[in-house]
């Protein structure tokens, strides 16, 4: 089908083989009259327009059809405000062009103008945008509006770095495009390129602003969509951190499925987006939402990438300087050093390696860990058919490793191999910070012992003794030799009472462990004993000195004397 772009044409629609359209006349085909024969657009349907022009999904002719599809902006204002359309469109054309460049943001493959019309070829993002994913699906979870908070931000990061305002941040505006195997040129002046398509891409920056030299905001026109806009936006005073605001809105959005409008407390003047959750979100991610959506522009994030240490602190394994790929020369050659006995058993190693692979087994990727003296070495291989984003593997097994506490561990190597070739792709080495060594150390050491007391805790630990007869004797002996010595005589104090009541109870256990007992004969003694400090009335044996200590001593020791060979 081939559709006109005669805005006054009353059936637009016509066959795919028409050169002229059987409405109106018009002719259907579209050419640059600059290089009429560079490329030839044929308009298939219309899929948006607003307030300065509309936007079509066409094809070019002359490319493979794999590569034809392309959208086509037309300048069609519907006022009279023509003069500024044509302003905002050579705008946005001189913006793309650099802008362009980045692999989140469509492509700009031609601007010119024919009939009195402008017009701009864009890069065909497919895949669907955020508004249409909400209807489809519902709300988002946290997890989701993180994971687009970390794609879009750098994005973001990029186009203030290049002067420029989008104001127009919205969910329409945010495309989710379907994933393409084939890798991108690095960007220039990046510091970390991504390797791969990433799947979120920002679109339309027809309302965007290029910020002047002394960067202070300047009234001009209040342009953007009214229920994500900021307030100093609506005044004509856009910034940066407007932006911010704007995503901010975005993802409250998408968390509640609400309009925006609903979501702001006018009586409070206060966004009350929590009342309207689905789920939960964390408290750390709730205070960053907070801070994006604040009125003022002093409280409220002035860059992306604040943003983005907030979203993702800095964990404990931190990046070190990148391994350089440098020849080694006689000089930097040493004497090779003993062989270290390894820090893991083999049982450990194994258990770190199905760690990790837990932690990334989404991304369909294997791993292995070996390791060096005090350092352990991690490969991420992955197959020629599944690009991953190495960095952000980087972030997850950083992380990951941070959990598992390995205090022995001074550094990390990870590598990114494909189909386990001998020339890695990717490099990257992380170093434990010394400061919270001891703190790990510390931490591993507790958690042990946790795990060790942790069946007291549990009923099944309790019940099986409780039914049988053993145990209510032991508690019996327990409370008697309490009661003897801290009733009717005194050891220093009360407190020592308790400690010799359970030495004797583990002397006690420990004796009938590996010999035969007469518990019979014991649990008679202190009755007897028992008996006899009862009949003293109120009267205390005073015992505080090294006598006392004795007695002590020779209660606790009791059992020993209890041995049933003794007896024979």
């Amino acid at each position: 089908m081939s559709y006109c772009l005669n805005p006054t044409c009353q059936n637009p629609q016509n066959p795919g083989d028409a050169e002229f359209c059987q409405s109106c006349g018009s002719k259907l085909w579209l050419t640059d009259d600059r290089t009429p024969s560079a490329s030839r657009y044929r308009i298939v349907r219309p899929i948006g327009q607003g307030g300065f022009g509309r936007t079509f999904l066409a094809v070019d002719e002359t490319k493979p059809l794999i590569f034809s599809q392309c959208v086509i902006k037309q300048s069609f204002p519907q006022n009279t405000a023509a003069e500024k359309a044509a302003q905002l469109f050579h705008q946005e054309a001189v913006q793309l062009e650099t802008l362009g460049k980045h692999p989140q943001i469509p492509e700009l493959l031609a601007h010119f103008e024919t009939d009195g019309r402008q017009y701009l070829v864009q890069e065909f993002i497919d895949g669907k945008n955020l508004a249409q994913e909400l209807a489809q699906k519902g709300a988002f979870t946290e997890t989701q509006i993180r994971q687009i908070l970390n794609d879009l931000l750098p994005v973001l990061h990029f186009v203030h770095k290049s002067k420029v305002i989008h104001r127009d941040i919205k969910p329409e505006n945010i495309i989710r495009r379907r994933l393409s195997a084939a890798p991108l040129p690095a960007l220039e002046n990046s510091l970390q390129p991504p390797l791969f398509q990433k799947d979120i891409v920002l679109v339309d920056f027809g309302a965007s602003k290029k910020v002047t030299v002394t960067g202070l905001p300047q009234t001009g026109t209040i342009i953007g969509s009214a229920a994500y806009t900021a307030p100093e936006q609506l005044m004509g005073k856009a910034v940066f951190a407007s932006d911010i605001y704007s995503l901010g809105v975005t993802c409250i959005h998408l968390l509640t499925h609400i309009p925006p409008f609903d979501l702001f407390d006018s009586t409070e003047n206060s966004w009350a987006w929590r009342n309207y959750l689905k789920t939960a979100v964390s408290d750390d991610f709730g205070r960053i939402l907070d801070t994006m959506l604040q009125s003022a522009t002093n409280r409220r994030y002035s860059a992306a990438s604040a943003v983005l240490r907030q979203l993702n602190p800095k964990p404990v394994y931190l990046e070190a300087k990148p391994v350089l790929n440098e020849p080694e020369t006689p000089a930097e050659r040493v004497p090779a050093l003993p062989i270290a006995p390894p820090i893991f058993t083999r049982e450990e190693q194994a258990q770190i390696q199905e760690a990790l692979q837990d932690a990334i087994g989404p991304f369909n990727v294997t791993i292995q860990v070996n390791q060096a003296k005090q350092k352990l070495n991690i490969v991420i291989n992955r197959t020629a058919e599944n690009p991953v984003y190495y960095p952000h593997l980087c972030q997850i097994i950083s992380t990951r490793l941070t959990d598992l506490q390995l205090n022995k561990v001074v550094a990390v190597k990870l590598l990114g191999r494909v189909n386990n070739s001998r020339v890695p792709e990717w490099k990257q080495v992380l170093q434990i910070d010394p400061k919270i060594k001891l703190r790990n150390k510390l931490v591993l050491q507790h958690s042990k012992l946790v795990k060790q007391i942790a069946p007291v805790t549990t009923k099944d630990f309790w019940l099986p003794k409780l039914q049988t007869k053993r145990f209510w004797i032991d508690s019996l002996m327990f409370a008697i030799v309490w009661f003897v010595f801290g009733s009717q005589i005194v050891i220093f104090n009360a407190w020592c009472a308790l400690i010799v009541a359970s030495g004797f109870i583990a002397v006690k256990h420990q004796v009938s462990q590996n010999k035969e007992f007469a518990n019979n004969n014991l649990f008679a003694s202190l009755v007897v004993l028992f008996l006899m400090a009862g009949g003293m009335g109120n009267s205390r044996i005073l015992n505080t000195g090294v006598f006392g200590v004795l007695l002590g001593c020779l209660v606790v020791a009791m059992p020993l004397f209890f041995v049933k060979e003794n007896y024979q």
